[in-house]
């Protein structure tokens, strides 16, 4: 009897485990997700991708001057690890619904506070819950995207856009992140001690006045400070260098990226022998 009511357990068990079985397909709007670095934030995107199939997009699949979730199957969603401003619009640090409502001529972005939603339909979208709205133009694109696809484009030190693309409609928004101001207090945070700091930050600091156009001066009292504490260094050379002809001084530049090369031939370090060689020669060539 006990062998009995084992084996019926056994195959009861064994019956309801094939019956909670699901067939697995593909889904018809696969999700996907993306990060990107800009500045000191990283900024995420994650979404469905819904296809064309034939279909008429906007103003047929996707009406115009409703709200759309801008994607299928859940709210696709916005993070930033760092406050921005997006559209012109400061907004704090976290995770948001990108919502919007397409038209002709102007398209309505929507970041949302409420992420848990799947669908807006009905009364379940709240526009008291928005954290801001702004218009964007969309322009006409003369290549038709078949899937639904969103990408970080035209990546600054300062920001990026957002590019939404379907059949043949591209809109894109701005994302802008304050990089300067924290820079400058690392930087002067930092240099309170000069003794203490380091050859690669006062390269740093260097490096960063130069690719964002603030003093040269300043920029090159750090870089003379790093070859103080790291001499016959090819890389700092070769940045002393372009600061100084970013300074209009030409004759020392060359004298200057003359000496890392030699420097970086006495430490057959092939790439930077490549990378001041190329300096040479672009600055004998102005």
């Amino acid at each position: 009897m006990r062998s009995i009511l084992i084996l019926s357990t056994l195959l009861l068990f064994l019956y309801e485990s094939t019956a909670q079985q699901r067939i697995k397909v593909p889904t018809l709007s696969p999700f996907t997700e993306i990060t990107q670095e800009v500045g000191l934030t990283k900024i995420s995107l994650s979404y469905s991708r819904p296809s064309a199939k034939g279909r008429t997009i906007f103003g047929g699949l996707v009406p115009y001057d409703q709200i759309w979730r801008t994607g299928a199957n859940a709210s696709t969603k916005l993070a930033f690890t760092e406050d921005v401003k997006i559209g012109g619009n400061p907004l704090e640090s976290g995770t948001y619904a990108l919502y919007t409502i397409p038209g002709k001529e102007r398209w309505t972005m929507i970041i949302h506070t409420n992420t848990g939603h799947r669908s807006i339909a009905g009364d379940t979208y709240k526009q008291e819950e928005d954290a801001l709205r702004f218009e964007v133009k969309p322009v006409s694109n003369p290549l038709t995207v078949e899937t639904f696809t969103i990408q970080f484009t035209d990546i600054t030190t300062n920001g990026l856009n957002v590019a939404l693309s379907w059949e043949n409609t591209i809109v894109k928004f701005p994302i802008e992140v304050e990089v300067d101001a924290k820079i400058e207090q690392q930087i002067a945070a930092i240099m309170e001690n000069p003794e203490e700091v380091s050859a690669f930050n006062y390269f740093r600091a260097a490096e960063y006045y130069l690719h964002n156009k603030k003093s040269l001066d300043k920029a090159a009292e750090w870089i003379l400070a790093g070859l103080e504490k790291s001499p016959k260094n090819f890389r700092f050379g070769l940045l002393y260098a372009k600061i100084l002809h970013a300074k209009g001084d030409k004759q020392k530049a060359l004298e200057t990226i003359r000496e890392a090369n030699q420097w970086a031939r006495e430490a057959n370090n092939a790439n930077y022998i490549g990378q001041t060689q190329l300096f040479m020669d672009e600055i004998q060539g102005n």
